[in-house]
């Protein structure tokens, strides 16, 4: 028998105020399947779209057996809006893996695996906090899925971002500015497996250079 929960996927950007060298493969899957989203958005649509036979009123059912069935707000009409929104979207940069942004994930998933806990702190840290921890900056931003054990669910989860009014998931994984990612995924002692990605201009979190002004024409 299949277990539902309510979905529930976190976003946290921290701004000026506010586990692995390199991605395992299921890490890197995921950090794959986001830069297939983010250089072909109307593509991926065709993706997002054919989860549309896997909902049984407002219950999403798990893409294989041993994925959770979810207790979606909005039902399809969540799915529906994110295909639209991806069908008239623009390409952006794909990310590079940024090593400190990907041990701080980890260090995250290592303590909600074990607390149980969701949400972006742990420790009594905050995104930016644990990337500073590890010798980078407090520029980055985070999201997180929880129950998927498959990469394509994982970005699904955040293109679609039921139950959260402004789809700031869905903003921040086609957001442009960022240039690097660092993911990090395991088990769940609640949702059985969790996955947060952090976002960054920079490949440590660092404070972004500032922009370049442009050159004065000569009188």
């Amino acid at each position: 028998m299949r277990w539902k929960y309510m979905l529930w996927a976190g976003l946290a950007i921290a701004s000026t105020t506010a586990a692995t060298a390199a991605p395992g493969d299921f890490e890197g899957d995921v950090l794959d399947e986001l830069n297939a989203l983010r250089a072909d958005p109307r593509g991926y649509a065709r993706v997002v779209a054919q989860t549309r036979e896997r909902y049984d009123g407002d219950i999403l059912r798990g893409r294989y057996d041993d994925e959770i069935d979810i207790q979606t707000r909005e039902g399809v009409a969540a799915l529906d809006e994110a295909v639209a929104a991806l069908r008239v979207a623009r390409p952006v940069a794909t990310l590079k893996h940024g090593e400190i942004l990907a041990r701080a994930a980890a260090d995250h998933v290592a303590a909600q695996s074990r607390s149980g806990e969701v949400g972006h702190r742990s420790r009594g840290r905050g995104p930016g906090e644990r990337v500073v921890a590890r010798g980078g900056g407090r520029y980055v931003g985070e999201v997180i899925t929880y129950g998927h054990s498959d990469p394509v669910t994982v970005i699904e989860q955040l293109l679609v971002d039921d139950g959260v009014p402004g789809r700031g998931h869905r903003f921040a994984v086609l957001e442009a500015r960022y240039r690097y990612a660092g993911a990090a995924c395991g088990r769940h002692s609640v949702h059985r497996t969790m996955c947060v990605i952090m976002l960054s201009e920079t490949a440590d979190g660092s404070p972004p250079p500032p922009p370049k002004r442009p050159a004065a024409r000569p009188n």
